[in-house]
């Protein structure tokens, strides 16, 4: 079993560190390691850096059926839309580009990954979306 050894640092803090036959022992001082982490961040090149979530997008796809397919000229879409955004919001963006989908609302339902879903659900990426008008027959 490899032995385990335990070290006061010039901090004063006490460290352990399990050494191995094969791995040379090694002490670890716990300050001088949230130290270099501290540096490390404030030092990070900026594209290592956290997105802020307000400027992360997502990418979804739109799926029209009935006459919604016939008045948007496809039966689907990839849309990109912000973070954080809803069934609602990503339909008023789409109304907003095609101002006769826009009658529809009133009478559609929709579903998010094949499942019928509310109109404040929220959107993850990949989801797949889509609206269904009513449907009528015998």
């Amino acid at each position: 079993m490899p032995a385990r050894s335990s070290t006061r640092c010039e901090h004063g803090s006490t460290s352990t560190r399990r050494a191995s036959e094969s791995e040379p022992r090694t002490r670890v001082c716990g300050n001088a390691t949230a130290k270099a982490r501290e540096l490390a961040r404030a030092e990070s090149p900026r594209y290592n850096r956290a997105v802020d979530p307000a400027t992360q997008t997502i990418r979804v796809t739109v799926l029209f059926f009935g006459r919604l397919k016939d008045v948007v000229g496809r039966a689907e879409e990839s849309f990109e839309l912000a973070g954080g955004a809803t069934i609602e919001s990503l339909f008023a963006a789409l109304a907003s580009q095609n101002a006769e989908l826009a009658r529809f609302r009133a009478s559609l339902v929709a579903s998010r990954n094949q499942e019928f879903a509310a109109w404040n659900t929220p959107l993850r990426a990949h989801d797949e979306i889509a609206f269904l008008p009513p449907v009528s027959g015998g």
